[in-house]
């Protein structure tokens, strides 16, 4: 992240904030439940609402901490869709709340009004849920000016394994990448959401990805979601689902040099400098930069690299995150694709999604990138 304000997210008053901001809107919507009860329906139970909501609170915060077996990674698809549920709820009863205040509606019609906004959020919630899961296609024509072959990048990043993405959406993304014909695919990091999910799962997962193919193989660097690469399952999960980890590495790929980084989050003081790593690459051929992280785009293109592929930013996933990550990273990084000197760039919105499941404004996206 580029920005002041995106420096202050990744600081430590961030959480703070965000709890606080949290609890506030857990009140919010328990007072306006409870208010629609006694203006609508005449019972005085907003106390009783009120209350039941706070006490939840703790109770989602942690199921959406991480994957559990699967009796809590099914509480945590349930509270992650609560919290979709919530986020809408809020927005909306503040909109109405200000139209009831400007127009002086009555009670009664604002009791109503507070229960067209859950269910008008409800649907949100189920719009996104579905969306989140149709599949794109985007596509990016780039020029070099150093001499090269044709060569056809699939790019996925951010597939999130874990609660919410499993091998059936694998199969499909698979499937997908069948009628594209790549070359070469790339994983711009997050494979998991956190710790690996249970044994079984993982193995599934890895059946699925391994039927991906490209006659110049399967590439990937860490994410911030990512295990640990020293683990020992992640490493198995590897080496089944048939990748290849670039760990600040080079490979040379049929006249390319394809570079993988460790990511910028939590790994800062394992990244090598970039102009280090490329001192290993083959000088007569292009080069490509497997970055999970947009950050990195400016470094890249200082030390000459022709082409740089990202995730990462997800393009804020869903409304009003589209905006503060904008903000966030900038306009320059943040989604789609650009120059940075004589350096093209390639930041995905993801091919999958993690903790709250839905997507409002964005897709879900395979990035097909043909260099001509």
């Amino acid at each position: 992240m580029e920005t002041k304000f995106g420096k202050w997210i990744t600081g430590r008053g961030f959480p703070v904030f965000f709890f606080a901001i949290l609890i506030a809107a857990v009140g919010y919507v328990g007072l306006r439940w409870g208010n629609a009860l006694e203006w609508g329906m005449q019972i005085h139970a907003y106390t009783v609402v009120f209350a039941l909501l706070i006490l939840l609170l703790p109770v989602l915060i942690f199921l959406l901490s991480g994957n559990g077996d699967r009796f809590l990674g099914g509480c945590k698809r349930a509270a992650a869709y609560f919290a979709c549920f919530l986020l809408y709820d809020v927005l909306t009863m503040a909109v109405l709340d200000l139209a009831s205040l400007i127009l002086r509606l009555d009670l009664v019609v604002r009791a109503w009004l507070i229960l067209a906004a859950a269910a008008f959020s409800a649907l949100v919630v189920v719009y996104g849920s579905i969306h989140a899961r149709q599949l794109q296609t985007v596509r990016y024509s780039v020029h070099l000016e150093k001499q090269h072959a044709h060569l056809r990048i699939v790019l996925l990043s951010d597939l999130h394994i874990g609660a919410f993405i499993n091998a059936a959406y694998l199969q499909r993304v698979v499937q997908r990448i069948e009628t594209l014909s790549p070359d070469l695919i790339v994983i711009a990091g997050d494979l998991f959401d956190g710790s690996l999910p249970d044994e079984r799962k993982t193995d599934a997962c890895a059946a699925a990805l391994s039927r991906m193919h490209a006659p110049l193989g399967v590439y990937a660097v860490i994410g911030n979601h990512d295990p640990d690469v020293s683990d020992v399952r992640f490493q198995r999960f590897l080496r089944d689902a048939g990748i290849c980890l670039l760990y600040n590495e080079v490979a040379c790929v049929a006249q390319w040099n394809l570079a993988g980084r460790a990511g910028i989050v939590d790994m800062g003081e394992l990244r090598v400098p970039l102009a280090e790593l490329l001192g290993k690459r083959e000088a007569r051929y292009p080069t490509v930069v497997l970055d999970h992280d947009p950050q990195g785009i400016r470094e890249a293109a200082d030390c000459g690299a022709e082409l740089v592929l990202c995730g990462h930013t997800h393009k804020g996933q869903f409304f009003p995150m589209t905006i503060l990550t904008r903000l966030a990273n900038g306009k320059d990084y943040f989604y789609g694709s650009g120059f940075v000197q004589k350096t093209c760039f390639v930041i995905s919105s993801g091919t999958g999604y993690f903790e709250l499941p839905i997507r409002i404004g964005t897709n879900s996206e395979i990035v097909v990138v043909d260099v001509a």
